[in-house]
């Protein structure tokens, strides 16, 4: 490779900006931290901690297929914290919000590396995106798989510069390690190796096809160990793959959390960078290679998460392709770089509506699992039976009051418990069968958005 077409990597002679990185993960850390504690848990992360609290690691990995899609590391990582400091909400979301953090400083580091003179911008552009914050603090394992695929990119960018095996080996350890967080962190190697294909790189493609088929084959046994289980657990969940017009607009609108106003200024900044590139070089080469590269790593994931849900015939999600958040957030540094008077307003309006949404998200009502456990449990000790709507959801209430699945069914009293996920046809089904069994409706009440119901016996 022409070193004159290469992306602009940081070398001993171009420090890489440790203190940058510093200034804007610190920070962030602290308010991730405070904030871990605040909300309270949802669906997702209860199904998670019902596998990580309290088992042994053998039980964690029998029982983590049921979970469509799941792979263990993540799940390990948090076992593991219990198994250290115990059990607390705050534990259970402390590896989002440190590998995260990791995250930001990876991208200082990676900004550098592309081009991006001042590198803590794009860090900070990540650390304000609400998408980024709202994954730090929720006991899910897309922390952890947002690290690790921004490290792969960084490693990547480490083989661009001297293609062989040591580098390779790497850059495949980090690929193993997202693709065992999260299989769609895989997305980001294709990205990789096409844009090395586009430029003609062939020792680098061959390089980073080779590591990445070792990070696919050391994935494929828990693959193929788990694919029957997940194929039956998304068609008994009744999921499906469904893409409209709606789609690439619900992406747009979800890309970084900020709504379509917050996206739409985004892709004002990409442009801005994509223009600079074209205009402020007689080499146009080497800037509209990291440009190129940063796009990749956006559009290709995306593409890709859809497709693969489609095979699947698993419903999309924003969440799916929450790798490509550091590559937005360096385009976008490199936009506002460009055209700096222009690009700071768009990026200080852009910084107000984050924060909006931010709020917002962090105040606004949301399904409390324990409230409702803490009501279902009054009823069930006065001798009421529960049934949960829908049945499997019983576990989500059990594990604040392990004595909810074992109540006493029939009985003169029964409390129904109809989720925030229940349907009208559930809900409809469930109160009649009640009212053909000879119980009547004797209270309704929120719970932390479930609605417990009581049914008592008609006298004979």
């Amino acid at each position: 490779m022409d070193p004159q077409t290469r992306p602009s990597l940081a070398t001993d002679s171009q420090p890489l900006p440790w203190r940058d990185a510093l200034i804007v993960t610190i920070p962030f850390l602290a308010i991730a931290l405070v904030l871990s504690g605040r909300l309270s848990l949802w669906l997702d992360e209860i199904l998670q901690l019902v596998e990580t609290r309290g088992t042994t690691t053998s039980q964690l990995i029998h029982l983590l297929p049921r979970h469509p899609g799941a792979a263990p590391l993540g799940y390990l990582l948090q076992h593991a914290v219990f198994a250290l400091a115990g059990y607390s909400v705050r534990l259970a979301r402390l590896p989002s919000a440190v590998f995260a953090t990791g995250t930001i400083f990876l991208t200082a580091l990676l900004g550098s590396m592309l081009s991006l003179k001042k590198a803590w911008l794009g860090a900070a552009l990540l650390a304000i995106f609400p998408l980024t914050l709202r994954y730090a603090c929720e006991s899910r394992t897309y922390g952890p798989a947002l690290f690790f695929s921004t490290l792969a990119t960084l490693l990547f960018l480490r083989l661009v510069a001297q293609p062989g095996w040591h580098p390779a080996a790497l850059y495949s350890l980090a690929l193993a390690a997202a693709v065992y967080t999260q299989p769609y962190t895989l997305f980001v190697a294709p990205a990789h190796l096409l844009w090395a294909i586009a430029y003609r790189e062939n020792k680098l493609a061959m390089w980073t096809a080779a590591a990445a088929a070792v990070a696919v084959a050391s994935f494929l046994p828990w693959y193929l160990w788990t694919k029957a289980v997940w194929v039956s657990n998304i068609e008994g969940a009744g999921v499906h793959f469904s893409v409209s017009w709606k789609t690439p607009l619900m992406l747009f609108r979800e890309l970084a959390g900020a709504g379509y106003w917050g996206s739409g200024l985004l892709i004002i900044l990409f442009v801005f960078a994509f223009r600079a590139h074209d205009r402020r070089s007689q080499n146009r080469v080497r800037p509209s290679r990291n440009g190129v590269l940063l796009a990749s790593l956006i559009v290709v994931p995306a593409v890709l998460a859809v497709l693969a849900d489609g095979f699947f015939g698993y419903f999309v999600a924003t969440r799916q392709i929450m790798w490509v958040l550091p590559a937005v957030a360096i385009l976008a540094g490199l936009g506002i770089e460009t055209r700096p008077r222009t690009g700071y307003a768009i990026a200080s309006i852009f910084t107000c509506l984050c924060l909006w949404q931010t709020v917002k998200f962090f105040t606004s009502p949301r399904e409390n699992w324990q409230i409702a456990a803490d009501a279902l449990a009054t009823e069930v000790n006065q001798g009421a039976c529960l049934i949960v709507v829908p049945a499997e959801e019983l576990r989500s209430y059990a594990f604040f009051h392990p004595e909810l699945a074992a109540s006493r069914c029939p009985a003169p009293r029964s409390v129904l418990a109809f989720t925030p996920y229940t349907t009208k046809l559930q809900h409809d089904t469930a109160t009649a069968s009640l009212a053909a069994d000879g119980l009547s409706l004797l209270s309704t009440r929120d719970a932390g958005k479930t609605e417990v119901a009581v049914y008592s016996r008609k006298p004979q």
